[in-house]
C-alpha cells in the first residue's frame, strides 16, 4: 500500500446504482467501489463541480498527483501527515472495524489476498468480551 493505487477517477466514473453512490476504479482490476454512506454527499459534491476534470488532481495524469497534493496540505503539529496510503488504511480499517466480510472488502480495494490488513488489525477498536462473545456465536 505504498500509494500507487491511485486512480485517473472522473465525474463519469461516480455513480448511483443499488441505492448507493459508487466509484468506477481501474487498478488493479476494473470494478465499481460503494462509497460509504456518511461521505455520499461530499463525493457528489466533488463530480457536480469537477466538469471533464479528474475528482482529485485537476488534470494531471501525474501517477502520483494524489499522494502530492495530500503531502502539500498544511496540517496542525502534533497531527500526522496527510498521505494518499494513510487514507486508504484508514478506509479499510473503517471497514474491518464495521465488519464488512473480507471477501467483499478484499474484492472493493482490488486485494488479491487480506495478508496486508494485518498490519491495519492493531487500529481496529476491540469489541467489548460480550459484543466479541455475541459475534463468535453467530448472534446478533
Amino acid at each position: 500500500m505504498d500509494g500507487r493505487w491511485v486512480t485517473h477517477v472522473g465525474a463519469q466514473d461516480v455513480f448511483t446504482a443499488r441505492g448507493g453512490v459508487l466509484v468506477r476504479v481501474s487498478e488493479p482490476t476494473t470494478r465499481a467501489v460503494p462509497v460509504l454512506a456518511e461521505w455520499e454527499d461530499e463525493v457528489l459534491a466533488l463530480k457536480a463541480t469537477a466538469g471533464d476534470e479528474y475528482l482529485v488532481g485537476g488534470y494531471s495524469t501525474a501517477r502520483n498527483r494524489a499522494g502530492s497534493l495530500a503531502a502539500s496540505l498544511v496540517v496542525p503539529s502534533g497531527c500526522p501527515k496527510f498521505s494518499a496510503s494513510r487514507l486508504r488504511s484508514t478506509w479499510l480499517v473503517t471497514h474491518i472495524a464495521m465488519g464488512t466480510r473480507l471477501p467483499e472488502l478484499a474484492r472493493a480495494a482490488g486485494l488479491r489476498g487480506v495478508t496486508v490488513l494485518s498490519d491495519l488489525l492493531e487500529f481496529v477498536p476491540a469489541l467489548k468480551d460480550e459484543e466479541a462473545q455475541a459475534v463468535l456465536r453467530g448472534s446478533p
